[in-house]
């Protein structure tokens, strides 16, 4: 049985959906229900804004489900988030442990490094009364983590070089061809700009790939754990395969992190109480904490994840069903979309009490379970890279509140809207940079 849902076209549908996500899925929730039937530009299928059927969805077998065609138009066709049943699991068993605990450890004091010295161009803007666009700023701070991260260990590597590729691909995304497969064409020029810096960064990084391997030296950076990485089989990944896995790290993980720390920041600002907190819990390590000291400070944590919860940069995750899916009374149908709709649960006052408000401490009161507090989506697909998006933000925001005395340049509230593939602030987070924060001196840095 199919639940109840929109009659209005596909592309209005798609269209209200992809600009106002938050807005649109109340009004329909309000209606319908928190299962509905959509039609949209990219396929038609049910959208489930319920917390334990989106469980059931990420609990369901593996195998009954593709992956949309706009993954492998995106990230390329050996991506992991292109990969569906036995190959997406083949890979994830080789890539997950390469993405947690001791290895994402080894790249604490660089993501810590980085920011401070990023940051440190916070001093000139002081001193000239500049207003800064906090997107901008984590943009370029992100941006500088991914080449110290993935590339860092390259001999010859040209950081501009690397910052400007990589730059010129993120900004050739549109929503438009995202949204809306017919625009994947090259007779589309946004669409044929985008393929264009795919393949020059696809040429940078054979380079990269071809010096690595003619040294014999993979090294400790990212690019180097893929280069070493082995299948069960003894297999290594070929060339192909390493540049999709890079293009989905950095496609998936510079923007969406970029965009939560801009928000965090925002959302540090505007509730000065949290601001507060967070700044005694940092204080009480003093300047010279480790990163691994910052990283387990529970404060810290739940900024970041109220962050992720009240501005979801990602707004849903879909399933093309292979065989039906049964939902409680309902039905995807096969060769049709399971969405669940990740900003609708996060919205969700029945869990989340007061959702507009800013509260990381709804994270200290209580653990949420897997189909209710799911930023990074959940079951076998769950982001590859939450646990460094995860690190990345807790150490800049840690810095950015202990070291830093910025306020708001503009009171208004932030809108959300459509930048690409993510949500982020309309105006991009406007801040005066007021000085260099003084820190109270403790007795003993942990």
């Amino acid at each position: 049985m199919l639940p109840p849902g929109p009659r209005t076209p596909a592309f209005w549908q798609t269209l209200r959906f992809g600009f106002s996500p938050r807005e649109y899925s109340r009004s329909v929730i309000g209606r319908y229900g928190l299962v509905t039937r959509f039609r949209g530009l990219n396929g038609n299928g049910i959208a489930i804004s319920d917390p334990e059927l989106a469980r059931a969805v990420f609990a369901a077998d593996p195998e009954g489900f593709e992956t949309p065609a706009v993954m492998p138009q995106l990230f390329g066709a050996r991506s992991v988030l292109a990969a569906a049943g036995s190959e997406h699991k083949r890979q994830r068993k080789l890539l997950n442990p390469r993405f947690h605990g001791a290895r994402i450890k080894s790249f604490l004091d660089t993501i810590q490094r980085v920011v401070r010295e990023r940051l440190d161009g916070f001093r000139k803007a002081a001193l000239d009364g500049q207003i800064v666009v906090m997107t901008d700023v984590a943009q370029e701070l992100t941006l500088d983590i991914i080449v110290e991260t993935i590339f860092g260990e390259s001999v010859g590597l040209s950081r501009p070089q690397a910052r400007e590729i990589l730059k010129e691909l993120i900004h050739s995304l549109a929503p438009s061809f995202v949204f809306a497969e017919a625009l994947r064409s090259m007779a589309y020029p946004p669409w044929r700009r985008f393929v264009r810096r795919r393949a020059e960064f696809d040429t940078w990084v054979d380079t990269m790939i071809a010096d690595r391997r003619k040294r014999q030296a993979p090294g400790a950076d990212i690019l180097g754990v893929l280069l070493e990485a082995r299948y069960d089989d003894g297999a290594a990944m070929d060339d192909a395969e390493i540049r999709d896995q890079l293009m989905t790290l950095l496609l998936a993980g510079h923007e969406t992190t970029a965009v939560a720390l801009a928000w965090g920041v925002y959302w540090l600002l505007r509730e000065p109480d949290a601001l507060a907190r967070l700044r005694a819990e940092l204080d009480g390590l003093g300047s010279a904490a480790s990163p691994d000291a910052v990283m387990r400070l529970p404060y810290v944590q739940a900024v970041v994840s109220e962050t992720l919860r009240v501005e979801p940069v990602v707004t849903d995750v879909a399933r093309i069903c292979r065989v039906p899916l049964s939902l409680g009374p309902w039905t995807v149908p096969a060769g049709e979309l399971a969405i669940v709709n990740l900003c609708a649960i996060l919205d969700n006052d029945a869990l989340f009490p007061e959702p507009r408000r800013f509260r990381p401490e709804r994270f200290l009161e209580r653990t949420f379970g897997a189909g209710e507090f799911l930023p990074f989506g959940g079951g076998a697909r769950r982001c590859l890279g939450a646990a460094f998006a995860e690190s990345e933000l807790s150490l800049a925001l840690a810095s950015i509140a202990a070291e830093w005395d910025l306020g708001l340049a503009d009171e208004r509230p932030e809108p959300s809207i459509r930048r690409n593939i993510t949500m982020g602030p309309k105006r991009g987070v406007r801040v005066r940079v007021l000085g260099a924060r003084a820190r109270p001196e403790v007795a003993q840095a942990s």
